[in-house]
């Protein structure tokens, strides 16, 4: 195979699949492969899909012909991961793809590409057990100073409306020294924030017999001026001993993602969330007793569960307007094959649609009111560089998680190079995003 092809890789969905497209795209490059952020002059178009909605399976599919159509004479296209994962017959209802591969394929992606370019490739697709190891080399492609570190792939909590134990697997663990290892390697190469994820990093060491407390002493030990950030926190996870690390702790941010989903206990039971409302309370009460006001709390809903009540959508309203979060976001209830609720009976549209708007309005209203502490605060900021569209200094402090939470509009920076920590004072806020002044 020629040095000169290229490739383009497109990825969809969460964090988690970013890691796996970083690890697809050095295989690729160490083939002898070329990245393009063209998708009309690659040889190789990849698609690396997310299914855990309706939403995003038919935002894959769309993303498929839409660049299967624009490709060159002669280019290949692959589709591959989650959705691949959940529709192991994909396969007879997408014949134009050339390579169809599942998340086990992910650490032998290129070689499979080496050894098939000139002919279809179709495996039988099997659940998952692969996980990446330090090992294995990334591309990282969010930003030079950043990188998402996958501690686990999989779950076994099996949510009533969840369908990634049928996507992902069942859970699994890496072990504390190897993700010493990666961390080790992304910070000597520049990386100043480490975001450690998984499915459920709260229940981090129930395989290797350690814990994500022990990970993130482990991690702080790491020589360096970088932070880390820990996301997906399972509610019933959040332990007196774990808060403690994450403030006591000078490397780790005071950031806590917590994905409540809901407050009432008749529709968390049947979500099987394994906590309840008084439990959620008490999580909270427990974080801002120890961190105080230096700590960001940030949650997602779903509204409109089938057998959510008025009574309990009305409590769900009443608890998010006591704004005990920062930030949240708000998802409709999705109905996904396999899972438990599939079975139960939808609401009807217009009261989804009522019910989410109305969660959707009071969500954005309380953040609003929730971010105006920040202002004022003084706080180092990680500086990411000239915005492309903005064409402004920006980068992001301990409270703004990457992609989802805005970024810091750094009004008055001179002759900073980007990865750096400017100590700055936060002066106002447009929106999710801020503006601050360096110090």
């Amino acid at each position: 195979m020629k040095n000169s092809r290229k490739f383009f890789v497109e990825t969809l969905g969460c964090p988690k699949n970013r890691v796996d497209s970083e690890i697809l795209t050095a295989s690729l490059i160490e083939k002898g492969w070329g990245a393009t952020d063209i998708p009309a002059e690659a040889d190789l178009i990849v698609i690396n899909s997310c299914s855990f909605t309706e939403d995003a399976r038919v935002e894959a599919i769309e993303r498929f012909f839409k660049l299967n159509e624009g490709k060159k004479s002669g280019a290949k296209i692959a589709l591959t991961g989650c959705l691949v994962q959940l529709h192991p017959d994909i396969k007879d209802m997408i014949p134009e793809a050339d390579f169809i591969t599942g998340i086990d394929s992910l650490g032998n992606f290129a070689q499979i590409i080496e050894d098939n370019y000139k002919t279809k490739y179709t495996p039988d697709i099997s659940e998952p057990s692969y996980i990446y190891s330090s090992a294995d080399p990334r591309v990282l492609t969010l930003s030079p100073f950043t990188a998402y570190v996958k501690i686990a792939d999989g779950c076994d909590n099996f949510c009533s409306y969840c369908s990634i134990p049928f996507i992902r697997g069942r859970y699994r663990e890496r072990s504390v020294e190897d993700i010493v290892n990666e961390v080790e390697t992304l910070v000597s190469n520049g990386v100043k924030e480490i975001i450690l994820i998984s499915q459920d990093t709260t229940k981090y060491g129930s395989v290797n017999g350690s814990s994500l407390t022990e990970l993130l002493n482990e991690l702080n030990a790491v020589n360096g001026n970088f932070k880390i950030r820990v996301m997906y926190l399972y509610p019933s996870g959040i332990t007196s001993k774990l808060v403690h690390t994450i403030n006591d702790l000078k490397k780790v941010v005071p950031y806590f993602e917590i994905p409540v989903q809901h407050i009432s206990d008749t529709v968390l039971k049947q979500m099987n969330r394994h906590y309840s409302g008084k439990n959620v309370a008490q999580t909270i009460d427990l974080v801002r007793k120890i961190c105080g006001k230096n700590c960001t709390l940030r949650t997602t809903f779903i509204s409109s569960f089938p057998k959510e009540t008025q009574k309990d959508h009305e409590k769900l309203i009443d608890f998010i307007k006591k704004g005990y979060f920062d930030y949240a976001g708000v998802f409709k209830y999705s109905k996904e094959e396999r899972t438990e609720s599939f079975k139960m009976r939808s609401l009807p549209s217009k009261t989804i649609e009522r019910r989410f708007s109305e969660i959707e309005k009071v969500a954005y209203t309380t953040t609003e009111k929730s971010l105006d502490r920040f202002i004022g605060m003084e706080m180092e900021i990680l500086y990411e560089g000239i915005d492309p569209q903005l064409q402004v200094p920006t980068g992001r402090g301990w409270h703004q998680a990457p992609e989802i939470d805005g970024i810091t509009i750094i009004a008055d920076i001179t002759r900073q190079k980007p990865g750096t920590y400017i100590k700055c004072r936060i002066v106002s806020r447009d929106g999710v995003d801020f503006i601050a002044e360096t110090i």
